[in-house]
């Protein structure tokens, strides 16, 4: 179900071009690797597409008449949950495109004679490239990959809600969905709560149209899954869910809600348990599945087992309504909103443990990259954008397009078409329009959902998520295998963070003292009151973490470890990519 696809580019005045074969697009040989990707044709014309995703309405053939009618806009006039490459061989023209959202990741790289893209981080001419100081910067010290950032050198995550033409020396990027708020306060709120209803109707109703015979629902205990759930269910319509576990249930959980949920609305439900006590499996499964792309993923067994359930489609919650309560003005406020650590000082403890100049180029190449990523949205010097429009932007780019649908794709993508009905266009549109105040803290989102369905919060909401493993005490209890395996699999990581370090931080891993448990249940009482309108109005947004703790940080690198491991060494400057077959 991934439906990745790959292509190589090599330009036709290259030495030895015409010998490497290939179809010609303009000034480019293109050899193309759909796999399991839709591939479209315009019968006579020199038309083609392939698509990772859906179209939703008229189906993947409206690519193409949306490009022949609009232009370069067409994406504009497109609902989907994809991306493709697009190649108009009368116009010369190749095309990569990606959704409003940035649903399904393009990675990109280009050395003037020759390019590559593909949907897929770790395949093997991107990755035979130089490991990238500032990707791994990234994902040491947020968990994921930002600002179009990869773990090689050179190759780039292309932008969401572009298209992006191949040139001589770059993939161009149009931008085909800028973000302006134009908030209309003529309107009654009764009347935007009727509207808001209306879309979030025909969102889901136009995503269970192209859904097969067994869609489910991934289902916690919050606000916005069991609303989907009870848009989900009608008469004569048989809807599934699941949710994560541990071998020990948490009363209040998300899981036992879930379950409360599910028999509220008739669904049939299954727990799926989201640890199974390794690991090097768990590390090994998102190394895997995740390829470098997306965070870590804690219930990565609850997928493998997902895999067995034989699913068509999983819907899933995500969405851009959650505002601040005041408009956001400063750099890095805005950056912890979106929980992106502003200083470098949350992993400081580790200058001890690195060289001085390791650590300072980490730092240098994360300062770099934040910003790059405030520049594009919005916040580069001399800009002025309005504290919401920014906040959105950040929101889209850095969780949106780089943390959740990247790890929505890569793991409920494996085995199942993914849905965000959410994140539906004519839904974000409405959330541009809407008077600010209605954004705060999902204000409206919260009403229309009241209005849509009045029993939504008769199973109240979970205390807990309940399925996150302590890893603290997993990686102690198996701290010697784990150590085995880092001495058994050399990396080119070994020489930014030497195996020394994490035998170290292996070693000195201790369990929580007693007496001190209480701090986490107090997180978790003033967690659960933020979920609360009132305790997040008292309170405000739950803070960044003051630090990365070693736990964490030793999952991260011991990912790294295995994405950059088992390969030719890493050479010291760029290889050419791999002319096509």
């Amino acid at each position: 179900m991934a439906q990745d696809f790959t292509a190589t580019f090599t330009r036709v005045d290259a030495p030895h071009a015409a010998a490497q074969g290939g179809v010609r697009c303009g000034a480019w040989l293109v050899s193309l690797e759909a796999g399991d990707a839709t591939v479209v044709t315009r019968p006579g014309s020199e038309l083609r597409a392939v698509i990772k995703g859906c179209v939703y309405g008229a189906g993947p053939d409206a690519l193409l008449d949306a490009y022949e009618r609009h232009g370069p806009d067409f994406p504009r006039h497109l609902e989907g949950n994809y991306a493709a490459l697009l190649l108009d061989g009368r116009a010369g023209r190749i095309l990569a495109i990606t959704d409003r959202v940035g649903s399904r990741a393009l990675y990109a790289a280009h050395d003037g004679l020759h390019a590559a893209l593909s949907t897929r981080a770790d395949w093997a001419p991107l990755r035979k490239r130089p490991l990238s100081l500032a990707g791994v910067s990234s994902m040491l010290i947020k968990g994921n990959l930002i600002g179009g950032l990869t773990l090689h050198e050179g190759v780039t995550s292309l932008r969401r809600a572009c298209v992006h033409e191949l040139a001589v020396d770059t993939f161009r990027a149009h931008d085909y969905w800028p973000l302006t708020f134009t908030p209309d306060a003529g309107r009654s709120e009764a009347d935007l709560e009727a509207e808001f209803v209306h879309l979030l109707r025909a969102a889901v109703t136009r995503r269970l149209a192209a859904s097969g015979d067994r869609p489910y629902l991934s289902l916690s205990g919050g606000y916005d899954s069991r609303a989907l759930l009870s848009l989900m269910s009608a008469p004569g319509r048989a809807v599934r869910t699941v949710s994560y576990t541990l071998s020990t249930l948490t009363p209040g959980s998300d899981a036992p809600i879930a379950q409360r949920l599910a028999a509220q609305y008739g669904a049939q439900h299954t727990a799926l348990t989201a640890y199974r006590g390794r690991v090097l499996d768990n590390v090994q499964q998102n190394v895997s599945w995740s390829g470098g792309a997306a965070p870590l993923c804690d219930e990565a067994d609850a997928w493998a087992e997902f895999a067995a359930l034989n699913p068509s489609d999983v819907f899933v919650g995500d969405h851009a309504f959650d505002f601040n309560s005041h408009p956001l003005g400063g750099r890095a406020d805005q950056l912890l909103r979106q929980k992106v650590p502003p200083s470098y000082e949350l992993l400081g403890w580790l200058r001890g443990s690195l060289s001085s100049d390791t650590f300072g180029a980490l730092e240098s190449q994360w300062h770099a990259t934040l910003d790059g990523v405030l520049a594009h949205s919005g916040a580069a010097p001399g800009q002025t954008f309005d504290g919401y429009e920014l906040e959105m932007a950040l929101m889209l780019d850095v969780n949106v397009a780089h943390s959740l649908l990247p790890w929505r794709d890569r793991f409920a993508g494996h085995t199942a078409q993914v849905h965000t009905p959410y994140l539906d266009g004519a839904l974000l549109d409405f959330t541009l329009g809407l008077p600010l105040p209605l954004l705060a803290r999902k204000a409206l989102f919260r009403r229309a959902l009241r209005r849509l369905d009045p029993q939504l919060m008769q199973v109240p909401l979970a205390r807990s998520l309940g399925y996150v493993a302590d890893w603290k005490l997993e990686l102690i209890a198996q701290r010697d295998d784990i150590w085995d395996s880092v001495q058994a699999t050399p990396s080119p990581l070994d020489d930014l963070i030497s195996p020394d370090v994490i035998q170290t931080l292996l070693l000195n891993l201790a369990p929580t003292p007693r007496g001190t448990q209480w701090r986490g249940n107090l997180r978790q009482t003033l967690g659960r009151l933020r979920r609360t309108p009132l305790g997040l109005r008292v309170l405000g947004p739950a803070p960044i973490r003051k630090t990365v703790d070693a736990a964490t940080f030793l999952r991260r690198v011991l990912v790294l470890r295995e994405l950059t491991a088992a390969r030719l060494p890493v050479p010291t400057t760029p290889v050419r990519l791999p002319e096509p077959a």
